[in-house]
Order: C-alpha cells, then sequence, then structure tokens
C-alpha cells in the first residue's frame, strides 16, 4: 500500500498505475505461452490431477464473477456531501472502482479472463494425456501382434 502526500496525489497514482502496467504484461504473456505449448502437444496432464486443478479454476472464476457482480455498486458515486471536496472524493472513488485502465473492475475482468484461459489450457492438456495414452495403448496392441 502507498499513502500519497499531501499535493502529490497525482504523481503517486502516476507511479503506482506505471508500477502495475509493468507488472502485467508479465503475467499476461505467460497464458498465451502457455496455450501456445499446451497446442503444440507438448503438454500432457494427467486427467485426475487436471480435473482438480480446473475444479479449482472453476471456484476462483466463480469468485471472481461474484466480485466483479458486487463492483457495481462501488462504480456509483458516494454520497459524500454536496460540496467540492465531497463531489471529487466522490469521483475518484467511482473511478478506481470501474473505469480506469487499472480500476478494480478492469483489472479483474482481465484477471477472470486468464483464469479462463488457463482452465481451457488444462482441459486441453488432459485431451493431450488421454491421446498419448491412447496412441501408447494401440502401439502396444500392435507390438503384442493382436
Amino acid at each position: 500500500m502507498y499513502i500519497a502526500e499531501a499535493g502529490n496525489e497525482q504523481e503517486a497514482a502516476q507511479r503506482q498505475t506505471a508500477r502495475v502496467a509493468t507488472a502485467a504484461p508479465s503475467v499476461g504473456g505467460s497464458v498465451p505461452a502457455l496455450r501456445e505449448t499446451v497446442d503444440s502437444g507438448r503438454v500432457t496432464l494427467d486427467p485426475a490431477t487436471g480435473e482438480e486443478l480446473r475444479r479449482m479454476l472453476l471456484e476462483q472464476i466463480d469468485q471472481v464473477d461474484s466480485w466483479l457482480e458486487r463492483a457495481g455498486r462501488l462504480a456509483r458515486p458516494a454520497p459524500l456531501g454536496a460540496n467540492p471536496v465531497g463531489d471529487k472524493m466522490a469521483a475518484k472513488f467511482e473511478s478506481r472502482a470501474e473505469g480506469e485502465e487499472m480500476s478494480f473492475t478492469s483489472v479483474m475482468t482481465a484477471y477472470r479472463e486468464v483464469l479462463q484461459q488457463t482452465h481451457d489450457s488444462v482441459r486441453s492438456a488432459i485431451r493431450n494425456f488421454r491421446a498419448v495414452d491412447e496412441e501408447h495403448g494401440d502401439e502396444l496392441t500392435r507390438l503384442r501382434g493382436e
């Protein structure tokens, strides 16, 4: 958490946005790499382990959906009074909840997309495992002469 000194709020917000923006691509960049690796067939996942992982990912997706649903209530002007300070603070809270690139809603939506893509990659890795297992079974059957 960063507490801005009086008068430096805008500078602090810019620093925070820059810090988050530089960290975000490293996370988002690894999901497409995972997807490409899984799609190439180089990654397989045991079905029992994969199903447990998928279950955990679905639970997290449901949690994020719940947060996003409740976030709609935050994205409205806070009743801080009809004065310039109250109006400015209400607008600040509203834009942090929803509207800015680094708002709660934007970040959680991106997080949900990463969870969904990971879930889909796990499903593909399970499919790869089953395909490889079937190929090996067919090869063993062929070698036994059946």
